[in-house]
């Protein structure tokens, strides 16, 4: 779902007191900046949930005793590797700078900049949906082969493009920031 779309479904959310007093001087701006804020977190929260749901099925496959005692050294460095990195990733994208900085913040965000980073946080959810995709073809390859290694090496890959688009969003909040 695109972030206009995720603005719109909150504001469409909205209640008829609110939809009324949206019509007093000032306050609409306000509200519009807090939906931005709401939509932020919903995009974020996504991501993550995205990434949850691959760490989840990576470990129901990997609950298998006598599956895990068939792992090389190798493999089991790059199963706990890849899990993780993906518990770093979910808790920094929990822990992203929000979208807005609220009216008594002390860092005010340039609201005409803003597309930049929802065009930004768009990919990391497409990425993050990408990711989950490939573990579900992983989970389903006979482990410790030569191609279930070089997938979990492009699987590590990815959590680390993932990581690097986290650090690439603070970037963009800091020019963004003034």
């Amino acid at each position: 779902m695109s972030e206009e779309k995720k603005i719109e479904n909150v504001r469409d959310e909205m209640g008829l007191l609110e939809r009324l007093v949206s019509y007093i001087p000032g306050y609409r701006g306000y509200k519009e900046k807090e939906i931005r804020r709401e939509s932020d977190r919903l995009v974020r929260m996504e991501a993550a949930n995205r990434l949850k749901a691959a760490k989840n099925v990576l470990r129901r496959r990997l609950a298998n005793p006598s599956l895990i005692q068939s792992f090389s050294g190798e493999d089991s460095w790059m199963v706990d590797t890849l899990i993780s990195r993906l518990d770093r990733v979910i808790q920094r994208i929990d822990r992203a700078v929000a979208g807005y900085a609220g009216m008594f913040d002390s860092i005010r965000v340039r609201e005409d900049k803003l597309d930049a980073v929802i065009q930004h946080d768009l990919s990391l959810i497409e990425k993050a949906d990408s990711l989950k995709a490939r573990v579900e073809v992983l989970v389903k390859m006979k482990p410790g082969g030569d191609e279930w290694r070089k997938e979990m090496e492009d699987l590590i890959a990815r959590v680390e493009e993932i990581d690097a688009l986290i650090d690439k969003r603070t970037e963009i909040f800091r020019g963004l920031v003034g």
